[in-house]
């Protein structure tokens, strides 16, 4: 969904899915291992946080996870059953197994051996077996039934009980909202989730708490409900803001969300943020996202090359905006292949003499 090396973003209603390079927050070391949402706590001093907890309330207990959507990780307990196994080689391999995902997302499978399952579905893994024990067994029918759940994800921020929770099944945004107890009355209108993709990269999802509250609702599709109430998989972080941050992303130094203690203009937020990383971004697309009302997000384009020469001016960034530097195709060809090319030679033209 997200591609580490360009950034790239989806908007939709209040949504913002963005792709890239980002630090995200230590996790939470405190355990929290409840396996149903409790009661969310109220926020007296904040209707806006009441309205939001009892509407995640409402739209966890009508989740509709799907386990085809759970991806799997260590310790994790599998089950595997090949329905069409002949009688001559059931003692080569037997017809149902149980097997442990080791700590490097590995499962030893009988007579095929080890098989990496790290980050794949249900559905994925069957496919992979069936094309593994192709060479033993015609026309394979494998069946994948996740038995145990071991995955965890960390809540943090403006939230009740922050903490780490384990996924004891396919779990969503707001199912960990709601197991976090909801939003308190300092919360901000964002919620972040932080992921680190199989190459180590790790990339940054932003949500407007409004619509994620109101995804199960009739204001959205199916598709676009489901999009907000992404479903998560294990090491996901969710950071709940609080009100007064601003947020950070693409070409910077140190994406992330920031205090907005004092009035900052686009320039200082950027330079807040590690400054842009001049031989990667666009600087003449760099956008700020801002909520205007319940429904409705604007789009506000920036030239820094023009606030840069004094022919725009510099807006000023308010609580809640997103601002993204877009990476630029061309110059990311040249910094990632070209610089790469050049350095060969360089090294080669070293050995040489």
């Amino acid at each position: 969904m997200l591609n580490g090396k360009s950034p790239s973003w989806l908007l939709s209603l209040m949504v913002f899915l963005i792709g890239g390079c980002s630090s995200a927050p230590p996790p939470n070391p405190a355990l929290n291992p409840q396996t149903a949402p409790p009661p969310l706590s109220a926020a007296p001093s904040n209707s806006a946080a009441n309205e939001i907890n009892q509407s995640l309330s409402v739209a966890a207990a009508q989740s509709t996870s799907s386990t085809s959507d759970y991806r799997m990780g260590p310790d994790d307990l599998v089950q595997i059953t090949i329905y069409n196994i002949p009688e001559q080689d059931a003692r080569v391999t037997p017809r149902t197994v149980m097997l442990r995902v080791s700590q490097k997302g590995i499962i030893a499978v009988p007579l095929i051996g080890n098989v990496p399952v790290q980050g794949k579905t249900t559905g994925e893994l069957e496919q992979d077996l069936a094309q593994r024990y192709t060479k033993y067994i015609r026309n394979p029918h494998i069946g994948v039934l996740i038995t145990e759940y071991r995955q965890r994800v960390s809540v943090m921020g403006a939230v009740q009980k922050p903490g780490v929770f384990e996924l004891t099944g396919p779990k969503s945004v707001i199912d960990l909202l709601a197991l976090a107890g909801g939003v308190t009355d300092r919360a901000g209108n964002q919620v972040h989730i932080y992921r680190q993709d199989e190459q180590g990269a790790r990339q940054s999802v932003v949500i407007d708490l409004m619509v994620l509250a109101n995804s199960a609702g009739l204001i959205m599709n199916d598709k676009n409900a489901a999009m907000v109430n992404m479903p998560l998989q294990a090491g996901d972080v969710i950071n709940v803001p609080q009100a007064g941050m601003f947020f950070v992303d693409g070409a910077v130094g140190k994406a992330g969300s920031y205090p907005l203690g004092r009035s900052y203009t686009l320039t200082q937020a950027l330079a807040t943020a590690g400054g842009v990383n001049v031989e990667l971004a666009d600087q003449n697309e760099i956008s700020i996202y801002r909520r205007r009302s319940p429904t409705n997000v604007e789009a506000i384009p920036i030239d820094l090359d023009k606030i840069m020469a004094g022919n725009a001016l510099d807006p000023q960034v308010q609580p809640d905006d997103v601002i993204v530097v877009p990476m630029s195709s061309p110059k990311y060809f040249v910094k990632r292949f070209i610089g790469t090319i050049i350095s060969g030679f360089s090294l080669g033209a070293i050995a040489g003499s």
